[in-house]
């Protein structure tokens, strides 16, 4: 007993160090304690760190998505432009092709009218041209017609308006004459006829008209 006695007594001094091996394994206790509490909180730090520089980064991402948005928005509205000026363009071409080819067909049209009204002079004396010889006017009459034929099937349309109402828009009033049984206004006569090739008048007809007096 007087062994375990001395254990707790100092060698040199002798003094009893029981009190202060305790306090030494508490303060180590605390020690052991406060170690893990500053992990965490280094942690923690790391952690909140981390998080800052993701937000930053996103933020960053964001801004450059943004960017890049807007690019495409403006290539997206060069090409819509592109797109459209190149369809009016074509449309363009189309029409100035479509109005050259008009042009040059009612220019054929007009040179060709004074040799259709021969035809039709002719023929309107057939009576000479079949007294001389009939198969001449056979010939004559069938060619005109074929010449004709060709003519409407490139859109040409024969303006007579024998017995209708006077219509200015296609028709030229040359003679007036008051007729009793015929309302004013009545076409007495075509003096020549007019043609439009599609919708565009080319010659108007000219005709006599019934005037009341």
């Amino acid at each position: 007993m007087e062994d375990n006695k001395n254990d707790k007594k100092d060698s040199g001094n002798g003094e009893d160090r029981s009190d202060e091996v305790s306090l030494e394994h508490e303060k180590g206790y605390f020690k052991t304690r406060k170690r893990p509490e500053r992990r965490i909180e280094k942690y923690d730090n790391e952690v909140e760190n981390e998080i800052k520089e993701l937000k930053e980064e996103i933020q960053l991402l964001r801004k450059e998505l943004n960017h890049y948005k807007k690019i495409e928005e403006e290539y997206l509205d060069r090409l819509k432009r592109v797109h459209a000026d190149y369809d009016n363009y074509r449309k363009r071409v189309v029409r100035d092709q479509i109005d050259t080819i008009a042009r040059a067909n009612k220019d054929l049209i007009e040179k060709m009218l004074p040799v259709i009204d021969s035809f039709e002079h002719a023929l309107s004396t057939g009576e000479d041209l079949r007294s001389g010889d009939d198969e001449f006017y056979k010939g004559v009459k069938m060619i005109f017609e074929k010449l004709m034929d060709t003519l409407k099937k490139e859109g040409i349309t024969i303006i007579d308006p024998m017995g209708e109402e006077f219509n200015p828009q296609d028709c030229e009033a040359a003679v007036t004459e008051n007729v009793e049984d015929k309302e004013e206004g009545t076409i007495l006569e075509v003096l020549r006829k007019g043609y439009r090739l599609n919708d565009n008048l080319i010659r108007p007809a000219v005709v006599k008209v019934c005037k009341k007096t």
